[in-house]
């Protein structure tokens, strides 16, 4: 199957979607972090007394900002869909 000619608009599609792929990845990463420290490791620092009693304050802050990078995520994955569909204009067929 020989895949039809890009034009410079889908370029540009495909140049977009690409953007929204890397800021998912970065979404993810940033939600995985703060939803890890928050829920792992600053309780298990501060049973060890590792850590003083105060740090737990900042549990919510850290899953307030999950909940921010995951709304995020999300939004990217949509945009990511969205973006992908001038392949279908490039390979008009779905399954080879």
């Amino acid at each position: 199957m020989t895949p039809a000619n890009v034009t410079a608009e889908q370029y540009q599609q495909i140049s977009q979607a690409l953007i929204w792929f890397w800021a998912f990845l970065a979404c993810v990463v940033a939600f995985a972090a703060n939803f890890l420290v928050a829920y792992a490791i600053i309780p298990s620092l501060i049973s060890t007394r590792d850590l003083p009693t105060k740090v737990a304050a900042l549990r919510p802050v850290l899953f307030a900002l999950a909940a921010l990078f995951l709304l995020a995520a999300l939004f990217s994955f949509v945009n990511i869909v969205n973006g992908i569909q001038v392949l279908y204009e490039i390979w008009p067929h779905r399954w080879i």
